[in-house]
């Protein structure tokens, strides 16, 4: 359990830069693109931050699932395909807490959009607005409860990728590696 523990933990960090460089995309497109659509804005926003989010859990989760895959070939551990799964779930657990956080304090919507930024766009269409006046005078507490269940069905993003790439990585199958490298096709 302390090694899961860990694992978590080193994901965490992890996912703190990952929200922090999906903060930072949010605000160049903001720049880059102030003339398109909102819709676009807002979507193209939202692929790239799955993307960075994807991204830097693939590099933290995948070589856990590849090394256990080898520890329990040469018999020094058990098998367990649920460790991704796990080890997302640990490493999301102060996101619920911040959640529950929120609510209770009756925080603005804003500050829990921006701690959840790989999210940004994504609980911004959960809260029903797009619109800065709007979002600004929003706080958690009068968000509504099936909105805050779907917020905290939204961190299960996490586990649930984390999970599917521990899988990847204890099976063997790297997909990046297959978008990056070409099979020569025989002469």
């Amino acid at each position: 359990m302390k090694k899961i523990f860990n694992q978590s933990l080193k994901l965490f960090f992890s996912l703190l830069f990952s929200c922090f460089a999906s903060f930072m995309i949010a605000i160049s497109f903001a720049v880059i693109l102030s003339s398109a659509s909102q819709w676009v804005f807002y979507t193209l926003t939202q692929v790239f931050n799955l993307i960075v989010l994807i991204t830097v859990i693939w590099q933290v989760v995948y070589y856990m699932g590849f090394r256990d895959s080898n520890m329990v070939r040469t018999g020094h551990m058990k098998e367990d395909l649920y460790k991704g799964f796990k080890i997302g779930a640990i490493a999301q657990v102060p996101w619920f807490v911040f959640l529950i956080a929120s609510v209770v304090l009756n925080l603005r919507f804003s500050i829990y959009r921006i701690f959840n930024s790989a999210y940004y766009w994504l609980v911004t269409a959960i809260a029903g607005t797009f619109k800065g006046k709007e979002i600004a005078a929003i706080t958690m507490g009068n968000i509504g409860v099936f909105k805050i269940i779907l917020f905290a069905l939204v961190l299960l993003i996490v586990p649930v990728i984390s999970g599917v790439i521990y899988v990847l990585g204890y099976k063997g199958i790297d997909i990046f590696s297959k978008f990056i490298y070409k099979k020569n096709k025989g002469k």
